[in-house]
């Protein structure tokens, strides 16, 4: 039993490495929790975690849910009250994310650029966050200019932040190229308002059909995301016929 005891400061360490790396945390906490083991770690618990399992409980007994999920007014409140009483970098995050999901790009915008500072300067995650903000605000130049920033200090490194630097940086051959290999429909939905900017109603058309077989073939997308761009996209199309 006295082992297990004497192991468990590493397990403790152990742990909080897997949760620094999971949340694509700076790399400087690394630094700090394996050269610092008690006091590094103590501080990134409280700083990091303790935040996010407050937050967890506080959404758990939240009331006003529809179809599983909050309603994102009373959500954004409750993350406003959080933050005033607890102005961590996660917890500003987490408000910034849900004024972004609710469309209030400006405001998630400035929240994100708050964050960028000490060892939170170049984090990549936020950083990017600034950058998709901006492009769906439809602010094409900031996100540029965002993304050349990110770029300075951070690698793209997954799928959707590939497909929004293409989005960016408007290079739709690529986009072209995503959509026939990938069938992204978000991918699909930029496509149709690209061809019907340059009056290219064909290739429009052809995109829109292609989402139609494909969810002829694939229930699965018949729902969720991929239903609202495709209805998104028949919008642009028939709009543009009228």
């Amino acid at each position: 039993m006295g082992y297990i005891f004497a192991f468990l400061p590493y397990i403790f360490q152990l742990l909080l490495i897997i949760h620094m790396i999971k949340r694509n945390k700076p790399f400087v906490w690394l630094w700090l929790i394996v050269f610092l083991p008690y006091i590094g770690g103590i501080v990134y618990f409280i700083m990091e975690v303790l935040p996010e399992l407050i937050h967890s409980q506080s959404v758990s007994n939240m009331g006003s849910a529809i179809d599983g999920r909050f309603h994102p007014n009373k959500k954004i409140e409750d993350l406003e009250r959080l933050v005033k009483r607890q102005g961590t970098i996660s917890n500003i995050v987490q408000l910034a994310d849900a004024y972004s999901e609710a469309g209030n790009y400006e405001k998630a915008v400035e929240l994100y650029k708050s964050c960028l500072q000490g060892p939170y300067e170049h984090d990549g995650e936020i950083q990017f966050k600034i950058v998709n903000s901006l492009f769906r605000a439809g602010n094409i130049p900031f996100a540029q200019e965002a993304l050349k920033i990110f770029k300075e200090h951070n690698e793209i490194s997954n799928q959707e932040q590939a497909i929004i630097e293409i989005l960016v940086n408007q290079d739709f051959a690529k986009l072209q190229d995503i959509f026939d290999n990938t069938s992204n429909f978000e991918v699909g939905y930029n496509l149709v308002k690209h061809y019907l900017e340059i009056e290219d109603l064909d290739k429009a058309e052809a995109i829109v059909e292609e989402m139609k077989e494909i969810r002829t073939e694939y229930p699965m997308y018949k729902s969720g995301q991929n239903a609202t761009w495709f209805k998104l996209s028949k919008r642009l199309l028939s709009d543009a016929e009228k």
